[in-house]
């Protein structure tokens, strides 16, 4: 940018991953909200890039960016409507994956924290709750300020504005993909509705005109930084999602890409080790594949869609708000036989190695676990109410509490559904404090196996849902009991009713979840 001249101009950075390094710039967060007119195609990126484009036409909260960057004197102000042809998908995935280093490579990113569209700037006028208490004579003219002997006037606030609460109502915290733009950036500068904060990768970060001192546990530190990830921090990234899943995305499609960044840095940090895909790490698969969908503000009775081309395993396949339970009741292990793993068509894992985002749709899961029949009198439809699922599951069993989950309704009462255990603290009774046994199963149906290459003779399921089961220790016709793995043998299970069993009999097997 010319300080100043009233137009800017595209700069080409081949590779930002090398030219980072030489190139200091600043980044824009902002909610686009709904069609922006100024988005750089094919057809004018070449225009913009040899005439510019003017300053006065560009969308408000672009204005006010470019404002702020000239005045701290940066040359060079990234925003993904200009920087990234919009029409050219090839572009746009490559673009995408390298949101960690784009967003992580700038001085800081400038947050439009209150503005709804890009037709909404962040500067101007405030309604400030401040009392004038006095002014500040300056004698003589300093390099530093232009105001000469001009007296400043002092103001107090009564009772300053905290960026948590910012960052809950602030229409840019409603979006998906600003989560990663803030996390990932070194450091944010957020423009609220009546004062301005800065976040950094520190211990606190600080109210700008209050001096004050905030905390925020889902910042990404970097291994330089001063708090280390921990490897499989697997309560980190469930936080991530809960906190992503329940923001807006105009486009369902983009799910992945909007925290492919995330993944990248998680990766490079060594918070998580192995493959990702879809959204899930295959080094805790037994605990991610236990997601649920969380119904928020959209009703039961509104269609559940899907994107066919992600695994039904995933989060991802499902445009509707997801969750995970972060509390580890009772120290929970995994009840497979061997780890979950992934298991790709021809070289579909280069394609996920290249962009975290990609949606690999030739990828399974392998799981090695006890697998049973559930009885369909007890499984109620997805559209009845949380009181009545559970109510309907108590009936028929004689544990204390329960936890049923669908991701959609399901077929009629012919149909057949299955679960395997995946999950349970039953290896933890005996030191742990807690009167509960719980035990985690994934609910499957029965897929279509004869286009997959690799089945090699194994059950494929589909994924309809999570069920979660807790009951009281003192119990003994409950108590969890170790069943020796044996494929050619059934074997009872422990939620048996005299009259109508939950699940029936199973036995270990190894299948493959699409």
């Amino acid at each position: 940018m010319d300080f100043s001249s009233d137009k800017v101009w595209l700069s080409k950075t081949r590779d930002l991953r090398d030219q980072t390094k030489d190139i200091r710039y600043l980044a824009l967060s902002y909610c686009w909200g709904g069609t922006v007119i100024m988005r750089t195609l094919r057809e004018n990126v070449h225009i913009r890039e040899k005439y510019g484009l003017q300053v006065a036409d560009l969308p408000a909260v672009i204005r006010d960016a470019i404002t702020v960057a000239r005045k701290l004197k940066s040359e060079y102000l990234w925003v993904d409507s200009l920087c990234i042809c919009q029409d050219d998908e090839q572009e746009w995935e490559q673009e995408a994956a390298l949101m960690a280093d784009i967003y992580g490579g700038s001085v800081f990113t400038i947050s439009a924290l209150t503005s709804p569209n890009a037709n909404v700037g962040f500067l101007g006028p405030r309604q400030r709750s401040i009392v004038p208490i006095g002014t500040i004579e300056f004698s003589g003219k300093g390099e530093e300020h232009d105001d000469g002997d001009r007296p400043l006037l002092l103001f107090i606030r009564e009772e300053p504005q905290r960026l948590d609460n910012e960052l809950t109502s602030g229409s840019l915290s409603q979006r998906g993909w600003p989560l990663q733009e803030r996390i990932l950036a070194p450091g944010v500068l957020h423009f609220g509705r009546d004062q301005v904060f800065w976040e950094c990768n520190e211990d606190k970060d600080t109210v700008l005109e209050t001096g004050d001192w905030i905390r925020h546990p889902l910042r990404i530190k970097t291994n330089d930084g001063c708090r280390n990830l921990t490897v499989n921090d697997t309560r980190l990234w469930k936080n991530l999602l809960n906190n992503f899943s329940r923001r807006d995305l105009t486009v369902f499609s983009d799910r992945l890409h909007a925290i492919s960044g995330l993944a990248a840095r998680l990766r490079k940090n060594g918070a998580f080790t192995g493959r990702y895909v879809a959204g899930l790490w295959e080094s805790r698969l037994d605990v991610l594949l236990l997601w649920t969908m969380s119904q928020g503000r959209q009703a039961a009775t509104i269609p559940v869609e899907k994107n066919t081309r992600i695994s039904t395993w995933s989060w991802a396949h499902i445009n509707r708000r997801s969750c995970y339970d972060t509390s580890d009741l009772g120290g929970s292990k995994s009840s497979l036989l061997a780890p979950a793993k992934f298991q790709f068509e021809e070289d579909a894992q280069d394609l996920q190695s290249m962009c975290p985002g990609a949606v690999v749709p030739s990828c399974e899961v392998v799981l090695h676990g006890f697998v049973q029949e559930l009885n369909r009198v007890i499984i109620p439809s997805a559209s009845e109410s949380f009181a009545a699922e559970r109510k309907s599951l108590r009936d028929y069993g004689r544990f204390s509490f329960c936890d049923l989950a669908l991701d959609d309704d399901i077929d009629g009462p012919s149909s057949c559904y299955y679960s395997i255990r995946m999950m349970d603290n039953a290896a933890e009774k005996s030191q742990s404090p807690l009167k509960w046994y719980a035990i985690k199963y994934l609910l499957l149906e029965k897929a279509d196996s004869s286009g997959l290459e690799k089945a090699e003779g194994r059950s494929v399921y589909k994924r309809i849902g999570r069920l979660s089961l807790f009951f009281h220790r003192d119990d003994d016709s409950m108590k969890p009991y170790r069943i020796t793995p044996d494929p050619d043998t059934h074997y009872p299970d422990i939620f048996l009713n005299e009259e109508i069993p939950l699940l029936t009999n199973g036995q270990w097997r190894e299948i493959i979840l699409i």
